[in-house]
Formats: C-alpha cells, structure tokens, sequence
C-alpha cells in the first residue's frame, strides 16, 4: 500500500510540475503572439491524443495531451504548421502570420517563453520568502574526518558566517556557494566564529579540480561537515533495545560509556561503535539526570560489516530542534520581491556554471537529469512540503527557460539565431537551410534526451 501510495504522488506530482512550468512557458509564446495579433491556432500542453480540446472566441483551439512531457504554441505561418482553413474561419481578417509580422515582433514572440518561466520562478520564491523557509542554522554538527572541513579547522559548534567572502544564513546557502565551486581549483575562503566566542576566524582551504568526476555529488558532505542536530530522542522502535532498557520520548542522551555526547552525529558514532555490547547511556530527562544500561543490537551493513544499534530516531522536523538551531527566511512584500529576484539570478547563474563545466569537462556529463529524475524529485519535494514543492517548480522552470535558449535548433534560442541571421541577411532564410538547420536540432535534442534518460535509468540501478 505504502509502495503504491508512493508510486502515486510521484506520477501526480511530477503531472503538476511539468503541467505548470510548460504550461507557463507556451502561455508566455501565446499572450506575446495574441499582443502582436498574430494568428495562434493550437495551444497543446503535453503530446499523443488529446484527453480534451475546446475552441475559444478567437478560434483557437486549446487542448491537453495524454503524455505530459511538453507542449506547444502553433502559430499561422510557422514551419511545419498543419494549417486547417475551416480553423481560421471568420478570424483571418483580425489576425497576421506570424512570418508577417516584424522581426522584432517574432523575437519578442519567440524569448517571451523562456521570460515567463523566470517570471514563474520570481512569483515561487516570492511566496516562499513571503511564507518563510526554514532551514538549519549555519552551526556545526559534525566534522568528517580528513575533510575539507577539517583542514580549515572547523569544530563541532562552530558557526560558518561567511564562504569566499559572501555571508550565509543557513545551510541552503552553504550548499548553494559550495555547489558553484565544484570543478574548480583554487581556494575556499571560510569565515567562522568558534563556539563560544566573539572571535572570528578564517581560514583559505586549497582544492584542485574538487569533485570533478563526482556524479551527483553532495557539496555539504564532500566538505565534510553536517547540521547541527542534537542527540534528543524524537521516537522508538517499538521494542527496540533503548525503549526496552527504559528510554523515552523527549530525552537527550548525554553520554555514551562515559564519552560526551553533544550531537546525534557523536551517539551514532559511539552506538555504531559497540556491536553485541552492554554499555552504560547517560540520558537528561527534564530536569533529571538518569544512567541506564542498554545491550547495543548488532546490525550487520550490505558490506559485512557489524554496527551497533538502540533504535532511537532523531527529530526530522524543524519543529523540534530548539529555537536557536533553526533560521527562518521570513520577509515582507517588497522585501521578498527582492529577494526573489536576487534568488532566480543566482540559480541562473548556477546552471550556467554547471552546464559550462559540463562542456569543458569540469562535471561529468552523467550529472545531466531527464523526466524520470524530475519525477523523483518532484515527488520527494511534495511530499517534504508546499514550500519546498514551490522551490522546485522554481528550480526546474529556470532550468526550462535557461535551456530554451540555448542556440540549438528547434529550442527558442535557435528560433532567437535564425530571426538574427535573417536580420543581418536581410532577407527570408532559404527553406534547404532550414531544413538541415532543423534536421540537426532533432537530432541534438533526440540524442540529449536519449542521454538523460540513460542517466536516469543509472540512477535507479
């Protein structure tokens, strides 16, 4: 039933995401095309058969497919435009081809897709600000061992204040400016204040080509460190070694054989450590210090290898975590505004960096997702909240629009080179040249999706 269920939202949120951001995307080529009167005479989101179709007043016929993997505007005049007569019946007087109007018309016609799924994004991270995003405070909860982290001389308690030389809030933005590092040599300059003290300190991390064969790689753990989480017991296994022994809800486990514990991180550590073992837990209870025994469970790994195990379980939901351990991204209107538009800017950014590294082999090319990852991610962000499904859709709609203009055939951006040779031209392109130009642009989109697709599937084994 779980499996199903799973199954479930992964397929209807995947339908929401992909439905809203193509479908804000034709709707950004649609209004420019009705601004300009040009003649639009289909407006499809997804592919195959249409579930259902309606004509409005203009004649235009809008329907949805029974694939949701896309969606187009067709526009009288275009290349490849199945014209039907009886269609344009009583609205040819009113309305132009699009290869009648001006150059400038057909650019602003042509780029006003891609403009809309950033104006889409804007409008998600308004809400998200406007709502408030929690995320942990930028404070250290562990440090792996010969890490980055480690030679910058980082401590359990410390708080990151600022990497090369930009301020963070949070962990989101920590993983954000490390992401844009990855491939790259040089150094990470990291500001921190130490646990308590007023001091700051510094210090420049030295990394040469970091991460640079990494698939999917997670910027946070590759540094080597974690958030901050305390060892307060949020739940039990049900007859699991430490509710047997006497463990509640709501205790925080202080000392594990006599060794300090201040983070979930240090009790999984010293847990994993005593395999088939009776060990003494120092645990705070209120106000009550209380020792109790617990026999550690063995656990054996897909490895081999033999770890300890209670059956606790920390806290999974901000709500949980003392007030000084979260942060929330909380502003008014115009502030949000603001920052919605500084966000897009930065993931934009981002995704350039990432797919310029891609190019010239900075990130292995297997990095690239396709509708099966988007599928998997959609249904993790919906079921991890509204804010974080917003996020998403903002995430996916600039990668959308930013990809859209790329200068591949068949892409807007293609569309954007051939309106700018024609310019310098001074004349129509001829049909030959279009017809290799386009020929070649499916192919390239053909052989890339193949590709992401492939990755997907890898993914999954």
């Amino acid at each position: 039933m779980g499996s199903l269920l799973n199954i479930f939202i992964i397929v209807l949120s995947s339908i929401v995401l992909i439905g809203v951001i193509v479908g804000v995307h034709e709707l950004g080529h649609f209004l420019a095309a009705r601004y300009f009167k040009v003649k639009v005479i289909r407006f499809k989101i997804g592919f195959g058969k249409s579930l259902f179709s309606f004509l409005d007043k203009e004649g235009t016929e809008f329907s949805v497919g029974i694939l949701p993997l896309g969606g187009y505007v067709q526009m009288l005049g275009e290349r490849g435009s199945e014209y039907d007569p009886q269609l344009e019946k009583n609205h040819l007087s009113k309305s132009h081809s699009y290869t009648e109007v001006s150059l400038f018309a057909r650019a602003i016609i042509t780029s006003s897709g891609p403009l809309a799924n950033f104006i889409l994004a804007i409008v998600a991270f308004f809400f998200i600000f406007t709502i408030g995003i929690k995320d942990f405070a930028p404070i250290v909860g562990s440090v792996y061992p010969d890490s980055l982290a480690e030679q910058s001389h980082l401590e359990v308690g410390d708080r990151i204040l600022s990497i090369d030389n930009t301020l963070v809030s949070g962990y989101r933005d920590i993983n954000t400016l490390l992401a844009s590092r990855i491939g790259e040599s040089g150094t990470i300059h990291l500001k921190f204040q130490e646990e308590g003290k007023n001091v700051k300190s510094s210090s420049n991390i030295i990394i040469s080509d970091w991460l640079k064969d990494k698939v999917d790689p997670n910027p946070i753990q590759s540094f080597g460190i974690s958030p901050f989480i305390p060892s307060l017991v949020s739940s039990l296994e049900e007859k699991g070694p430490a509710q047997k022994a006497g463990v509640k809800k709501g205790d925080t486990i202080q000392e594990v054989n006599n060794i300090p514990i201040l983070t979930w991180t240090d009790l999984s550590r010293e847990v994993a450590r005593h395999p088939n073992k009776l060990i003494s837990f120092k645990v705070k209870r209120e106000n009550q210090l209380i020792n109790i025994p617990i026999y550690v469970e063995g656990f054996k790994k897909n490895d081999g290898l033999v770890i300890g195990r209670i059956g606790v379980r920390r806290i999974s939901e901000f709500s949980g975590l003392p007030n000084e351990l979260v942060v929330v991204n909380r502003h008014n209107p115009l502030q949000s505004l603001v920052k919605s538009i500084q966000e897009t800017y930065k993931f934009s950014i981002l995704i350039l960096d990432s797919v310029g590294k891609m190019i010239s082999g900075s990130m292995p090319a297997e990095n690239i997702g396709g509708p099966i990852q988007i599928s998997v991610l959609a249904g993790s962000a919906a079921k991890a909240g509204f804010v974080a499904f917003l996020n998403m859709i903002a995430i996916i709609s600039i990668n959308l629009g930013l990809i859209n203009l790329f200068p591949l055939p068949i892409l807007d951006g293609g569309q954007l080179v051939l309106i700018a040779l024609e310019k310098i031209k001074g004349s129509a392109i001829s049909e030959s040249f279009l017809e290799y130009f386009y020929k070649f642009g499916l192919i390239a989109i053909v052989m890339l999706m193949g590709f992401a697709i492939f990755n997907d599937i890898g993914r999954l084994t």
